[in-house]
Parts: structure tokens; sequence; C-alpha cells
């Protein structure tokens, strides 16, 4: 009799093992699974629902009975409602298994009990170790239709009976989100024992049931909290600072950095070129035909000549058209007030040398009172009458006798830097300029009078006619 209880006790035993390996194998399964199906860790929150709240667990249950209770493998139903702060949980479980009994037949296993979980991990930062938790449990299990005999011997009959059972098991709970929602996937491995009392008063008549129920369940389920994550607050952005670029050092201020500049101490308001050197002056010269009289370029010892400055016919009265141009001379004078100048009257050879000396300086004084009378220091001027001294044509002829009746301004001392005018503002189509060289006349000019009004033969155009339909007027756009 010994011998054959040890070697139920070694099967019983060895049968009891083969389930738990069974079970940690499925719940190893289960989790790799779950693991493999889900998304990462970091799309659940930690401090969520899911980790502090209510919550409710359904889930499918393997039950594989132990060898002596007359039980076959099945699959029920597990529904548990609990509470979860952080690292430990409560909760309430009812169970449900149809068990196939190995004499035929099947008995109903329903009841409930009460389960605390832990979670030893609960500070790791990955989700399968922080959900990991141990289970214990206590409940009770109905059993009934548990077909078998009464006492020793007898016919086979349903019975009704309460077990008492303990479980304790491992489990886990992998994280998962729709939307703000926090669920998971929840496996979980238990041994339960079971105890069933005899029968009162029937103990040499007891049902042929052991009274020691040894399973091993397997749970696959979800972990589904009753609320919801908070809205996440948008993060405010911090604002980008623009920075300025900065601008490159100038230390005159020409407008060249000073890394290009090779003329590094260029006075204020110089026009420079693109290294930052001031630009050579421009040539002293007539400017082009619309261009405004403009002194700059001009030295000392630099000559123009007044074209188009004429007088009436033999006196030294000057014509609208002179003092249209003369008013543009007095305007670049005084962007130059630095400057002296002399204005020298010039004939040509016709009459006599005294009335041409005479008549030149006439005109030469007349030029010079009416720009005095346009805002000219009188101190900066003087008027000289050459005659017919310096001719710079041929008198023989008239193109000769055109361009030596003349009236010039001579630059005596003082600088014309400042005399610098935009062509830009210049009025177009006025040809009465300046001209640095009378060789740059045109033939026609009636830039001065004959000395003579006996010399003066028809057609000469070196005086003004007494009609005034025949002045040269200058241009309208002239200042």
């Amino acid at each position: 009799m010994l011998n054959h209880n040890s070697a139920n006790l070694g099967v019983n035993m060895k049968n009891f093992f083969y389930r738990c390996a069974t079970a940690g194998f499925g719940l190893v399964a289960a989790t790799a699974a779950t693991a493999a199906f889900a998304q990462d860790d970091a799309a659940a929150s930690f401090d969520g629902p899911l980790y502090d709240g209510a919550y409710i667990a359904p889930m499918a249950s393997g039950m594989f009975p132990g060898s002596k209770e007359g039980l076959k493998d099945t699959v029920g139903g597990v529904l548990g409602i609990g509470y979860r702060r952080d690292w430990w949980a409560m909760e309430m479980r009812g169970d449900y298994y149809s068990t196939p009994l190995k004499t035929g037949g099947s008995v109903k296993q329903y009841g409930g009990g009460l389960y605390s979980l832990m979670f030893p991990f609960s500070s790791s930062s990955t989700a399968l170790v922080r959900n990991l938790y141990g289970v214990l449990g206590l409940g009770l299990l109905q059993n009934d239709d548990f077909m078998t005999p009464d006492g020793r011997a007898g016919a086979l009959e349903p019975h009704n009976f309460l077990m008492t059972t303990y479980s304790a098991g491992l489990g886990d709970i992998y994280p998962l989100r729709i939307g703000r929602y926090d669920f998971g996937i929840r496996v979980e491995a238990l041994y339960r024992y079971g105890h069933r009392a005899e029968a009162v008063n029937r103990r040499n008549d007891d049902l042929s049931v052991t009274n020691d129920f040894n399973d091993v369940l397997v749970k696959v389920g979800l972990q589904l909290p009753l609320g919801i994550n908070e809205p996440v607050a948008p993060v405010a952005e911090t604002p980008v600072e623009v920075v300025p670029p900065v601008a490159p050092a100038d230390s005159d201020g020409d407008g060249v950095p000073d890394d290009r500049d090779q003329c590094p101490d260029t006075p204020a308001g110089t026009q420079v070129d693109d290294v930052g050197c001031p630009l050579p002056p421009p040539p002293c010269k007539a400017p082009e035909a619309g261009q405004k009289a403009d002194l700059s370029g001009c030295a000392v010892g630099d000559t123009v000549t007044l074209h188009g400055v004429n007088f009436e016919f033999d006196k030294a009265n000057l014509t609208l058209n002179a003092k249209a141009i003369l008013d543009d001379v007095a305007s670049a004078l005084q962007a130059a007030p630095e400057i002296q100048f002399e204005i020298g009257g010039h004939t040509d050879s016709k009459g006599s040398d005294s009335y041409n000396q005479k008549l030149s300086e006439q005109r030469a004084s007349s030029v010079m009172d009416y720009l005095g009378a346009h805002g000219i220091d009188a101190a900066r001027m003087s008027a000289v009458g050459y005659g017919e001294t310096q001719p710079v044509a041929d008198n023989d002829t008239e193109e000769g006798r055109e361009l030596n009746r003349r009236v010039e301004l001579k630059i005596l001392s003082g600088s014309t830097a400042a005399a610098a005018q935009p062509a830009a503002d210049a009025p177009v189509g006025d040809d009465s300029s300046l001209i640095a060289d009378p060789a740059d006349a045109p033939a026609g000019d009636d830039s001065s009078l004959s000395t003579d009004p006996a010399d003066a033969t028809p057609g000469d155009d070196s005086s003004l006619s007494a009609d005034p339909a025949e002045l040269v007027l200058p241009d309208a756009t002239a200042p």
C-alpha cells in the first residue's frame, strides 16, 4: 500500500511540474507575442489611468487540472474588476469553466475571489519590466454536477460541492494607446490549490472525489482602465530670436567695408571707387549737350569758354539767351565758393585795336556785374578785356572770327571739388553750356560782336537782330 501511494505521489508531482512548465512557457510566449505586435514603450503614458485608477480585466483562461481530480483540460473565462495605485492593485474576480470529466459528462465550476497584485519594478522605464507583477488570491469555487459514486462504490451520480482556493502566480501588462486612451494586453500564469472539505457526518461514506485540487491556469486578456488621459497642453514654442546680420565695419563711412578699403581715411562725403579710394576729378571740359554747367575737375589755371554768352550789336548789353546761360554759370560758381576767377573778354580783329580793347573790357564787366547780381561775391571776380590780342583761330575766315569773339572764365585760385553736380539733374536738350576749348565752339556761334558796325556783313550772326522774334532762347527746361 505504501509503495502504491508513493508511486501515485510521484506521478502527481511529475504531472504538476509538467503543467507548471507548460504554463510558464505559455506566459513567456504570450508576452513575446504581445511585444511583437504592440507599439513601443513611449506610446503609453506611465502616469495615466493604466497606472492609477479603476479598471476591468476580461480574460480567457486555460485550466490544466491535476491528474487525481478526474478532470480534463479546459478553457473558461475570467472577469476582474480592480483598482491600481502605481506599485499595487486589488482585484475581485469571477471565474467560470465547463470542465469535462474523465468519466463522462462535465462539471460546471464557477466562483470568485479577492486578489492582490504587486508591481516590484514600477519605477522602471521599460514597459514590460514596469508592469511585471506577482499575484496572490483567495476564493471559493462551486462545482455542480460532479459525476461520482457515493462512498467507496456505487453508481455514478451528480454531486455538488464547494471548495476554497488559494492562488499564486506571475503576470505582465503591455501598454497600448488609441488616441488619449491607454490600455494593456495582460497575460498571467497561476497555480491554484483547491481544498474540498469532507461531507459532514459522512466520513465513512464520503464522495469518491479527492479533497485536494492542484490546477495550473494560464490567462490572456485585456486591462481596460475606466478613465482616459488628460489632454496634453501644447508646448509653448520658445520664440526664436532673430539676430540681424552684423554689418561689416566701415570706419570712414564711404560705403566700402574696412576689409576692402584701400583708402581708410577718406573724408566724409567724398565719392569713392569700389576699393574706397577717391574718384579722380572729371576733366575740365565742356559738358555734353543737355548737361548743366559744371566746374568740377577744373584746377587753377584752367580756362573755360562761356559759349553762347552774346551781346547786343556793338554793345555790352547781354542778350536774353546769354542771361539764361549765366544763371546756370552762377549756380556752378555758388557750388564752389572757395574759387576765385577772372572774366576775360575777347574780340576778333575787325576794327581798331583800341575800340576792340574797350569793347572787350565793357563786355567782361557786364558779365561780372550780372554774376554779382545773382549771388556771386565781387571779391571772387575780376574783369579783364583782352581785345583782339589772344585769338584762338584765324581772323581771316568767318569761322575763325566767330571762335575769337568769346567770353572766358579763368580759375585763379581755390578748389573746385565741391562744384560737382550730378548729371542726372541736368536739363535735357540745352546746348548753352561751357566749353573748355574754343575750338569746340560751333561755326555759327554769335558769342561776340564786330567792333565796327561798318564792318558787319549781311548774314553775320555776331550780334543780335532788332527783331525780338529772332532771339535764341534757352531750352525751356533750363533752371
